[in-house]
């Protein structure tokens, strides 16, 4: 009696195979109809549909790099670096000239002279030359050697004749009445060829005879050495010519 009582509470507990096929079937049921009510709600979109995902394809391996785009080229920036030392040269305006009132306007090639250097220029204010010995129309002495009593404050070194002028050439250039003691001086400055130019007169005496000019005149034919230094002739340095006229030399020439 007992083993029956246990046999049938044995197959109490256990299921049917159509129990189970039931049971199988309402679980699809209900997880169709949680589909169909997700789909409802719009919780699932269907691939490929307008609003839906799409894929998107990005090339890592191209792109530069983040740092060297930002970067200028080296090149660039050394030409910025230079341009940027270089300092920029303003040129200065300068202000226009202001007019001067009553200022006279020289014509071209006018030297202008101040007061100081037209006095300076002035030939009555120089030293005359000491008297020397006497010598005709065509012989000249000198005194002493000069020290800046020449045209601008030049030395001037006694003359010495290359060869002395004579009468003929002297003469078409003298005053007549020439008085017994009269003499002339004039300052020249020696040339190539023993020639002599620039000549300016020094003094002369009486003074207005015109004699100095007369000599100043002349002088293009005269030949002089140039003054010598250290044994070396100074081509270019300035000499006194004196004359002193005799009364017979006066009368010759007359």
């Amino acid at each position: 009696m007992l083993f029956t009582q246990r046999s049938h509470d044995a197959r109490g507990y256990g299921t049917s195979p159509r129990e189970r096929a039931v049971s199988f079937v309402a679980a699809l049921l209900i997880c169709a109809m949680v589909f169909i009510v997700i789909v409802q709600m719009g919780g699932v979109t269907k691939f490929g549909e307008p609003g839906g995902d799409s894929l998107i394809a990005i090339d890592l391996g191209t792109e530069p790099d983040k740092g060297e785009k930002d970067s200028p080229e080296p090149e660039k920036a050394q030409e910025q670096a230079d341009s940027a030392d270089v300092p920029v040269e303003v040129t200065p305006v300068l202000p226009p000239p202001v007019p001067i009132p009553g200022k006279v306007q020289w014509p071209e090639g006018f030297i202008e002279l101040s007061r100081q250097d037209y006095a300076a220029s002035d030939i009555r204010k120089m030293k005359r030359a000491e008297g020397g010995g006497q010598a005709g129309a065509g012989g000249g002495s000198a005194g002493a050697e000069g020290k800046g009593d020449g045209p601008g404050g030049v030395r001037l070194h006694n003359a010495q004749w290359y060869r002395e002028p004579t009468d003929a050439e002297i003469a078409p250039y003298m005053p007549n009445n020439r008085p017994p003691g009269a003499w002339a001086v004039i300052a020249c400055r020696t040339i190539e060829k023993y020639h002599v130019e620039d000549c300016q007169e020094m003094g002369e005496s009486p003074v207005g005879s015109g004699l100095a000019r007369a000599l100043r005149q002349a002088s293009w034919q005269f030949l002089v050495r140039p003054p010598r230094v250290n044994g070396k002739a100074q081509v270019g340095e300035w000499v006194r010519i004196r004359f002193d006229f005799t009364r017979t030399k006066v009368e010759g020439a007359g």
